[in-house]
């Protein structure tokens, strides 16, 4: 019997743009808490760091819209990122109802992946799960 294997294909997801506005607001809204000072220098580098980072949010979110990403994931923990990169899950994956998040050695280094549940159908994102933990068992043994 050959090791069960599933190809998925994720694109950009509520849950993921959610994600983000979260993060932006949560590091926007620190700029309310920096001290006050009169300091023309201060006030410049302060307004200019606000606006570095309002132009990566923007930027991230520009990137998210275009974002898509396929790739085969085998019980064994084996798979291939967009049909040419092999990689190999390592780690214990953290599975929950809205997200799953689980590492995979790529060219050698560690990559952290994070799913929304939004990002597949249901059947697919219980394949997913499925195979997740059937690696996760299997490098455990």
């Amino acid at each position: 019997m050959g090791v069960q294997q599933h190809s998925f294909d994720v694109s950009s997801s509520n849950g993921q743009r959610l994600s983000l506005a979260v993060i932006t607001v949560i590091c926007l809204s620190s700029f309310l808490f920096w001290p006050y000072a009169e300091n023309t220098l201060y006030i410049s580098i302060k307004y200019l760091v606000f606006t570095a980072c309002c132009g990566f949010f923007l930027w991230q979110f520009y990137r998210l819209r275009h974002w898509r990403c396929q790739f085969v994931l085998n019980a064994d923990g084996g798979g291939k990122l967009n049909r040419c990169m092999d990689f190999v899950l390592t780690g214990k994956p953290v599975i929950t109802p809205f997200a799953v998040m689980f590492d995979i050695v790529l060219m050698g280094k560690i990559k952290r992946l994070v799913l929304w549940a939004d990002m597949l159908d249901d059947t697919n994102y219980r394949h997913l799960c499925r195979l997740l933990q059937l690696a996760y068992q299997g490098q455990c043994r």
